[in-house]
């Protein structure tokens, strides 16, 4: 499915912070869960039409993703958008926020396989963050992963092009130069933000002129707009794993909320705290 995104990582008053802005080419369907496994509490967010999950544990693990698109996916893409087929990923990153200990999380987002055996790993960008590091997984079907510790002395961003494999996600073109612009932007707003309403607000405005080109898009907005220009920002996740606060802001045009489902036994004390704003994307004067 088509899910070209942006993550981010960064450090505000010593909180280490995930975020994304979530693109898709259809009106959203999204829910939150929260549920207790193994006597860890999970908060993740289900895409009702594909099954996407991304989310956070009560052991301060967070999990996000960007896609790399090759030419090895276009089969599956269109299969998925013609049929609506869940994707596996999200049943992978639920898995891997099961686990207690980082390395566990890492293996089971490299090595876990859904249904389909011969689909290995979480592919895309995926960052993984805990209260003392963060860690930048790149693979894709044609690619081995390759696992990275960040410098927390640094802002972080990924969107869809490859930096570890260069022949991945996007090489050439518009497409190229609106992952590199994205990413760009992104960067600068991570580098001058000094809130965490700064992350998403800055992630949620109008910086460039070409809304191709923008963090947050809007297929509304697109001038002469092509049958590539389907995609449009539905909504913004922002995890603080170190105070366990996990954050959904929803698009006030592309997408639809369908509320909290509580899994956890009674009387149950939540650890992770659970925030739902809505957002609608603005100018930068």
């Amino acid at each position: 499915m088509i899910n070209e995104c942006i993550i981010a990582h960064t450090i505000l008053d010593d909180k280490i912070i995930l975020a994304k802005n979530r693109d898709r080419p259809y009106d959203a369907k999204v829910k939150i869960v929260r549920e207790l496994i193994n006597d860890v509490e999970m908060v993740y967010i289900v895409d009702n039409d594909t099954d996407w999950s991304e989310g956070m544990n009560s052991l301060g693990i967070g999990i996000i993703n960007s896609a790399l698109m090759v030419n090895a996916d276009e089969k599956e893409k269109k299969l998925a958008k013609k049929k609506g087929k869940p994707s596996e990923d999200g049943k992978k990153i639920r898995r891997a926020l099961m686990f207690k200990k980082p390395s566990e999380a890492i293996y089971s987002v490299m090595n876990y396989t859904g249904d389909d055996k011969g689909d290995v790993g979480v592919k895309g960008h995926t960052f993984l963050a805990t209260p003392k590091y963060t860690y930048s997984i790149e693979m894709t079907t044609e690619h081995k992963p390759v696992i990275k510790k960040l410098n927390r002395k640094d802002n972080h961003a990924r969107t869809n092009h490859g930096y570890d494999y260069k022949d991945s996600g996007y090489t050439s073109g518009v497409n190229k130069k609106s992952s590199e612009n994205r990413w760009q932007y992104a960067q600068d707003i991570l580098d001058k933000t000094n809130s965490v309403d700064g992350v998403l607000n800055g992630l949620s405005a109008y910086q460039a002129k070409d809304i191709r080109h923008n963090p947050y898009r809007d297929l509304d907005k697109v001038k002469n707009p092509t049958e590539k220009d389907l995609l449009s920002t539905t909504g913004q996740i922002l995890m603080n794993v170190t105070d366990l606060e996990f954050i959904l802001r929803m698009d006030s045009k592309q997408s639809k909320f369908f509320g909290i489902e509580d899994r956890t036994p009674d009387h149950y004390e939540p650890k992770i705290s659970i925030t739902v704003q809505t957002v609608k994307n603005k100018t930068v004067k």
